[in-house]
Parts: C-alpha cells; sequence; structure tokens
C-alpha cells in the first residue's frame, strides 16, 4: 500500500498511524527503505496515540507539532468507532445479521448525512477565510 501511495503522490507523503514510529523504523529496513527516503517520506503518530510515546518520539512523529496539519489529529477512524459505541446496547442481544445490518445502516446514514453536511460546512468557512485573507492582497 505504501509503495501505491509514494508511487500516486510522490514527494512529500506523510502517513498517520497509531504506531507511526515504528512503522518508520519497519519501513526503512524494507524494500521501500530507499524509496520512501528519496520521496521524503513521513510516518506520523495521530493525536490521540501519540501522547502516550515518549517525548522524542513526540517532536518527530506527533502530528501538533508537523507544520501544515494544521488542525488535522489524523484520528479520523477513532472519531467514527467512538461515535459508533452507541450502537452496542443497540445490538447486545441480535442476531449477526442485525449487528452487521445495524452497523452498516448506521455509517450509511453517518457518510450521508454527518460527512458530507461537515465538510461542506468546513469548506464553506474555508472560502470564507480565504476570500478575507486575499481581499487584502493587492493586485
Amino acid at each position: 500500500m505504501v509503495s501505491r501511495l509514494l508511487d500516486a503522490f510522490g514527494k512529500g507523503l506523510g502517513g498517520g498511524y497509531d504506531i507511526g514510529c515504528k512503522f518508520k523504523t519497519t519501513l526503512s529496513r524494507s524494500s521501500l527503505g530507499e524509496p520512501a527516503r528519496l520521496l521524503a517520506h513521513t510516518s506520523l503518530v495521530g493525536s490521540f496515540h501519540g501522547h502516550a510515546h515518549g517525548r522524542l518520539c513526540q517532536l518527530d512523529h506527533l502530528a501538533t507539532y508537523i507544520e501544515g496539519l494544521s488542525l488535522e489529529d489524523l484520528e479520523g477512524c477513532e472519531h467514527a468507532f467512538s461515535k459508533s459505541n452507541a450502537l452496542a446496547s443497540t445490538v447486545r442481544y441480535s442476531g449477526m445479521f442485525h449487528h452487521r445490518q445495524t452497523i452498516a445502516n448506521y455509517f450509511e446514514h453517518n457518510d450521508e448525512y454527518d460527512v458530507y453536511a461537515n465538510l461542506c460546512v468546513c469548506t464553506f468557512a474555508l472560502c470564507i477565510v480565504l476570500t478575507h485573507l486575499y481581499s487584502h492582497v493587492p493586485p
């Protein structure tokens, strides 16, 4: 997968992973180590998991300290699964079919109504900020 990402995105790619610091070591020792170094690949640790790592690891890999990530915490999956924990009580005594059906319906609804609506709000807010910033730049 990393090979495909490096081919598709090229130089300066960063990947967030719960154990990004260990993954960096594994990647550097693999056959992809040299291409990853040449393309300046960065292994990152999400903000939630990063605080369990050592101080030096945090300085090198924690999303909080990486310029250009802004407020991104690299924990999208953590947020999704945390929200889905509310399903546990509703499917506790259901059979396997209804477990899967409920989970599939939940994530389908989440994709359709929550995620895209939030993306629209974020995109709109970003447009307003950029319009304001560029309105002060002389032509």
